[in-house]
């Protein structure tokens, strides 16, 4: 099976329906969007569309997914963020990550976002597959195997350490060698606008005390000093 990125390539050749508001004899914008005994909103019942915008749908030869295009618009992007934060603040979809495991870039040109509603059978989804470039967006639903969902890169606490062990310590405004230092992890993860890290704490050896700490984004591994007084990060140059 082909990755869920790749199966929905945005421009395709599309069979015209009908224009947004659709003409005489043509179908109007749909009110859902159907896959077996699934349904979720379609984007023109959340999103309030300019007026020059344009519908088209086409169906997949092979897998028989349908996917509904909406051009012509004043921005892809801004059309796909306010599709994407209805459906997740009033309609119970959750939005994965991104590949690196953060929050999806609505400001890219172009892009793509997953959003998912659980079925009633527990090992398969509603998979809402939304991709949008600088005056387009699209939607294509299907339901997935929940386990065929991409997962962001997984980094290990470890290596997480051992990256921060590598960096000067000079550049993480600590005076000193490394071998003056305890890199202390915490377990689990917390969040960094919405992206996962873990935290390390850096201890001096003597006197024995904690001096800085530390918040490593994943899986790319961005450093941030956390001011624990304050709750601030700030990225490590």
């Amino acid at each position: 099976m082909k990755p869920i990125a790749n199966i929905v390539p945005l421009l395709t050749a599309l069979l015209l329906l009908a224009g947004c508001g659709g003409g005489d004899g043509g179908a109007a914008l749909p009110e859902s969007y159907t896959v077996g005994e699934e349904s979720s909103p379609a984007l023109n019942t959340l999103v309030t569309l300019n007026s020059d915008a344009q519908f088209q749908q086409t169906q997949d030869e092979e897998s028989d997914s349908v996917t509904y295009l909406y051009s012509q618009l004043t921005s892809g992007s801004e059309t796909a963020q306010t599709y994407t934060q209805a459906l997740e603040t009033d309609c119970g979809y959750t939005i994965e990550p991104d590949e690196k495991g953060g929050s999806v870039d609505f400001s890219a040109s172009s892009g793509q976002v997953l959003a998912v509603h659980e079925t009633e059978d527990p090992e398969e989804v509603l998979l809402l597959t939304i991709q949008w470039e600088e005056t387009s967006c699209s939607v294509t639903p299907s339901l997935t195997p929940a386990a065929e969902l991409p997962q962001p890169e997984s980094v290990t606490l470890k290596q997480a350490v051992e990256h921060l062990q590598s960096v000067p310590p000079e550049q993480l405004g600590l005076p000193g060698t490394a071998e003056d230092y305890l890199f202390v992890p915490q377990d689990g993860t917390v969040l960094l606008d919405d992206q996962p890290c873990y935290c390390v704490n850096v201890y001096q050896r003597q006197p024995y005390q904690i001096l800085e700490s530390f918040l490593l984004t994943l899986p790319d591994l961005q450093i941030y000093q956390l001011d624990r007084d304050s709750g601030q990060a700030t990225p490590v140059a």
